[in-house]
């Protein structure tokens, strides 16, 4: 009896392990039905992480919950799901949507490029038109690249040729494309040589005998400062077109860089054009003065004008000036206002009230010798402040810069602004570039907004002067005991608030401090330069306010003294304040032999007037 209940237990199922399978089982299902449904548990930037490298099939699952989970980027969801879907017809046609749903946007940017690729791989010439459309939207130097090389894999030399020549300096490639893709050796010489590369205008001639190179070698050679070599190769141009005009002032020109005026003068004496009178003109200034005034004079050019006031004044001849500095005044030339106020100082040296009428600048206004000769004060003209709009924008690039596509945040923002829609969403997009670090980009908002009204709204004067790298200006400026908004004021003139600016002369970064000034100031400051302090901006800033010290207290204290030496260099300053023509600050300014130091004293010091009257004096950040 014992043995058969043994038997009959041993016969039952055990309770214990059914239920741990049981269990089992259920854990099995609730991990799959999690695993098949985990990115309902995932966090936006894990979405669209994984998204990124999953199938198509996952891909549209994945994207279709980023859109659910932030609404604000549904578009961009369907955008990407499409491009993942790609070369399918049914994600070709939701590009398209996406582009007509937002014409102006960042999206329509990405399906346009998508849309220029796959036609791209097919071969179809509809490529061109996307790459275009996507270029109208934001013009940069990848999608010329990458234009260029389409339309060079598609025959198309001359388009190429033109995307390659559109960004020459700002992709090392660019020249070698122009190459490969132009006509023939003598046009693209001919543009380089246009473009100011006339090395790589020189290299691409050599070997090249053509007669029609002869010009094009002269140029280059010319340009890159080889005179002796330039005047064989216009001889030889000579030689074969005794006639050529263009040949012979060329010619004339390398004759004066290698002290040969006398030559020159003969030559230049056989063309009859202004441009041959004015540089006889030039010429004719010791050996005959009153030949040269009329040649001056007798020019279309105000410029020569400009040359001829400098005679008459340094001949005391100041009453014969008025009339000619009246003319250049009236003339469409960045002499103008250089002329107005001159003719201004002088009619009121010699009494005339007649010129001095004419020497209005139209009245005190938004030009600094205007304001110097009315001894007037800066007043901005402000408008009443802006309410806030561009709500939606603004959340869309929260959205995108939370699943890490800063670079679309970026776009939405620029693109909306230059789209022009309304005050109130330009100045919403700009402030939030430039809280973003954008600088440049929301600088040039405030700029455009400013230059084309007459009034404007305070925060759109501090978007086109903005205090930028705030923590390191004043942290350079104490350090110095330089005024910041000084360093603000130079910084806008110098590079615009870009810190990779670059000069032809080998000026560098926001200050755009020279290579030979960095080495000096390391020196003084017993540091060393790093490889990356040209544009680094704390290094870069921290020279110039140590170099605008120095500059100031050389010239003890005067700032218009030292922004101009921070231009034209301290000793071409003091040989301009020895000039015997120079008794006060009046004559400093009509005698500064550099045109370009000139016209930068100018901008910069209205600058600093316009920095002070929007922050009160006051450097400190808000």
């Amino acid at each position: 009896m014992v043995s058969e209940q043994a038997s009959v237990r041993n016969r039952r199922p055990d309770l214990k392990l059914l239920g741990l399978a049981a269990a089992l089982v259920a854990l099995l299902a609730a991990v799959t039905v999690a695993w098949t449904f985990r990115h309902y548990l995932m966090s936006p930037e894990d979405l669209y992480r994984e998204a990124q490298s999953a199938p198509p099939g996952r891909a549209a699952l994945l994207y279709a919950r980023l859109g659910e989970v932030l609404p604000e980027i549904e578009e961009y969801a369907r955008l990407w799901a499409a491009q993942a879907a790609m070369p399918d017809i049914e994600a070709l046609r939701t590009l398209r949507a996406v582009v007509a749903f937002r014409p102006q946007s960042p999206a329509a940017y990405e399906a346009h490029m998508a849309t220029a690729r796959y036609y791209a791989s097919i071969e179809a010439p509809t490529a061109e038109d996307e790459y275009r459309a996507a270029l109208r939207l934001h013009d940069t130097v990848a999608v010329h690249i990458e234009l260029a090389r389409h339309l060079e894999e598609q025959g198309d030399s001359e388009g190429a040729y033109t995307e390659y020549l559109e960004i020459l300096g700002e992709q090392p490639d660019a020249f070698a494309g122009m190459r490969r893709t132009g006509r023939n050796p003598l046009d693209v010489a001919e543009d380089l040589n246009a473009a100011f590369y006339y090395s790589d205008a020189h290299e691409t001639l050599r070997g090249i005998d053509d007669t029609a190179a002869l010009p094009l070698r002269a140029k280059a050679l010319s340009g890159l400062g080889r005179y002796e070599e330039a005047g064989e190769a216009y001889q030889a141009w000579l030689e074969q077109m005794p006639d050529d005009a263009s040949a012979t002032f060329g010619l004339a020109g390398v004759l004066v860089r290698l002290g040969r005026p006398d030559e020159a003068l003969d030559l230049y004496l056989t063309i009859d054009t202004p441009d041959s009178s004015l540089a006889q003109a030039e010429l004719w200034e010791e050996e005959d003065p009153e030949q040269a005034l009329a040649l001056y004079l007798d020019s279309p050019y105000p410029v020569a004008w400009w040359s001829a006031t400098t005679m008459l004044e340094a001949q005391g001849r100041l009453t014969e000036t008025l009339p000619v500095y009246a003319r250049v005044a009236e003339a469409d030339t960045y002499l103008a206002d250089d002329a107005a106020y001159r003719l201004s100082v002088l009619s009121l040296r010699v009494g005339d009230e007649e010129a001095q009428a004419k020497a209005l600048l139209d009245g005190p206004g938004f030009n600094w010798l205007a304001l110097r000769a009315a001894d007037d004060e800066l007043s901005l003209a402000t408008a009443p402040p802006l309410t806030t709009a561009g709500g939606e924008i603004l959340h869309k690039a929260e959205a995108l810069e939370l699943i890490g596509r800063e670079d679309l945040a970026y776009m939405e923002l620029l693109l909306a602004a230059q789209a022009r829609g309304t005050p109130e969403v330009d100045l919403a997009m700009a402030e939030a570039l430039l809280s973003k670090g954008y600088v440049v980009d929301a600088q040039a908002i405030g700029e455009q907004y400013v230059e084309h009204r007459p009034r404007a709204p305070l925060a759109f004067w501090e978007l086109s002067y903005p205090r930028a790298y705030s923590a390191t200006v004043e942290s350079a400026a104490a350090e110095f005991d330089v005024d910041p908004l000084l360093i603000w004021s130079l910084m806008r003139a110098e590079s615009r608030y870009d810190p990779e600016a670059f000069g032809y002369a080998g000026e560098r970064g926001l200050m755009q401090v020279m290579p030979s000034t960095r080495v000096w100031v390391a020196e003084q400051l017993g540091e060393e330069i790093g490889p990356g302090d040209a544009f680094a901006p704390e290094a870069n800033i921290r020279m110039a306010a140590w170099l605008l010290r120095f500059l100031l207290d050389y010239y003890d204290g005067d700032v218009e003294l030292a922004i101009a030496a921070y231009n034209g260099g301290a000793g071409s300053v003091d040989a301009w304040l020895a000039d015997p023509l120079v008794s006060d600050r009046d004559d400093f300014l009509r005698w500064i032999g550099f045109g370009s130091t000139r016209e930068y004293l100018e901008r910069v010091s209205l600058y600093y007037l316009i920095y002070q009257q929007l922050y009160g004096g006051s450097s400190s950040t808000e």
